[in-house]
């Protein structure tokens, strides 16, 4: 009688997964839950049933690195073994150990393909009773993802973003980015090409390409802006439906960019440009461009009808009453479609940190209050203007309505091409009666007649389809529409 040996079963410790900060930070984390994920680890993103929390961070601004810091903090005092990737992994390193005793690495942002190997190693020194200290971050952050890097979409919903750059060759002096992210790192054309039409075959209906400075892509790679480029290929090689440009930048935004825009149908007509002043000697202590205004108009007139969002920052060091002046009256000149205000950061290791002059904090919230007062009176007079106009609405889930007559009956809530994905506004349409199924949507058995959404027999409406609506009503950021 032979003996039989048995093998031990491997088993993986669960990864706790969380991410903070902007979209290119998403697509980081996605990239890491890709890696682990197709190494065998069991990936949740309920930390108590984790045995590893990975927490990927953002430092920005003083609030969101503050947003970090609760975050780590709390998963601490749960007793969670901590490994910290991101933006604050590569601007404090090893300070991390010291301010969160439960971590174990600490992961750069140029350190992704690094991942499974730190997850090893941590997996192996808690085996055996150790907390020692894993430092993967390069000082200049090099290592870009491209479409060979596994990735796992964690967006609920059609839409995904496609980060198209690494880094940024500008030096705002009021921005950490660059010195978080390193210079500019273009990804080839037909590297993007390849990502996108795998996402697009996936189900993937809204393509968002980001960077820090997409408008910039190509100078590294070409020797040359090839924004314009990229947009049509992808446009015509992706087969998605909708294609949508994120982070440009004033003096990079030229004709042939805007003219590809303009041409192609999938492109949606959306330029996100953040111009942060319209004052010249503000934008100058910036160490920005200071022609938002010629930029803007080149917009107007390529795209007529086309949506613009910006971002300005307020309080910035030296910008006096006069100053914030002339940007409200910009901004109510202008009557951009969506705008967000920000108050000036002071972050160390910017240049604008020392700058002399520095803005009261109540005076920036108060200049931040006022604009951003001015803007929602300009955004419902916009959605007021679309009230019985017909577009098309692009479906990302169904929920229940929480408030009016309607509270407790579901609603179907999607976004038009004017409302980029978790930024913007959303359109609404109440579905009455009618009861949402896991195929779509059916008449409810307790009433005949909808009063709200009309269904056909065999109708159907899924997440990622697009319908043809009507506005009936609106409010300052969103559009509620029937078909």
């Amino acid at each position: 009688m032979t003996k039989t040996k048995q093998r031990k079963t491997k088993i993986l410790p669960t990864i706790g997964i969380s991410t903070l900060g902007c979209p290119k930070n998403l697509v980081d984390t996605e990239n890491i839950v890709g890696i682990l994920h197709g190494a065998g680890y069991p990936i949740t993103a309920d930390h108590t049933k984790a045995d590893i929390s990975l927490v990927n961070t953002c430092t920005f601004i003083e609030g969101s690195t503050n947003e970090s810091k609760e975050v780590l903090n709390d998963l601490s005092k749960q007793g969670q073994k901590l490994i910290i990737a991101g933006c604050m992994a590569q601007r404090y390193k090893e300070k991390l150990f010291d301010e969160f005793t439960q971590t174990q690495a600490v992961v750069g942002t140029g350190n992704i393909s690094d991942i499974l190997d730190v997850v090893k190693k941590v997996t192996s020194n808690l085996n055996n009773g150790k907390n020692t200290k894993i430092v993967k971050v390069d000082e200049i952050p090099m290592a870009v993802a491209n479409s060979s890097t596994p990735r796992l979409n964690t967006q609920i919903g059609p839409s995904a973003y496609l980060k198209i750059a690494e880094g940024c060759d500008h030096r705002c002096a009021f921005c950490i980015i660059p010195y978080l992210r390193g210079d500019m790192k273009s990804r080839t054309i037909e590297d993007i090409v390849t990502e996108a039409k795998r996402l697009v075959k996936s189900g993937v209906k809204e393509i968002v390409l980001v960077s820090q400075d997409s408008t910039a892509y190509g100078t590294d790679l070409y020797k040359r802006r090839a924004l314009a480029d990229l947009l049509r290929e992808v446009a015509d090689k992706s087969g998605v439906h909708w294609l949508r440009l994120m982070y440009a930048y004033p003096t990079e935004m030229d004709e042939e960019m805007l003219d590809i825009i303009a041409e192609k149908k999938n492109i949606v007509k959306y330029i996100d440009i953040p111009l942060q002043h319209a004052s010249a000697k503000v934008l100058k202590l910036m160490r920005r461009p200071s022609t938002v205004r010629d930029t803007v108009e080149l917009i107007k007139k390529k795209l007529p009808g086309g949506t613009i969002r910006t971002t300005f920052v307020v309080g910035f060091p030296g910008e006096t009453e006069e100053d914030f002046n002339e940007l409200y009256n910009f901004v109510k000149e202008i009557r951009f479609d969506r705008v967000g205000v920000f108050t000036y950061s002071k972050e160390q290791g910017t240049p604008a940190f020392d700058f002399e002059n520095q803005v009261p904090e109540e005076i920036k919230q108060e200049r931040r209050d006022k604009i951003m007062k001015l803007q929602q009176k300009i955004s419902l007079e916009k959605n007021k203007s679309f009230i019985g106009k017909e577009m098309d609405m692009l479906i990302e889930y169904v929920e229940h309505n929480t408030v009016g007559a309607d509270h407790g009956l579901p609603r179907i809530v999607g976004r038009s091409f004017r409302d980029a994905p978790e930024i913007d506004g959303q359109l609404y349409i109440d579905l009455g009666n009618v009861i949402p199924t896991k195929v779509g949507i059916q008449e409810s058995l307790l009433s005949k007649k909808s009063p709200g959404f009309p269904v056909k027999p065999g109708m159907t409406i899924q997440p990622g389809e697009f319908i043809k609506v009507r506005v009936i009503d609106c409010d300052e950021y969103d559009l509620f529409c029937k078909l």
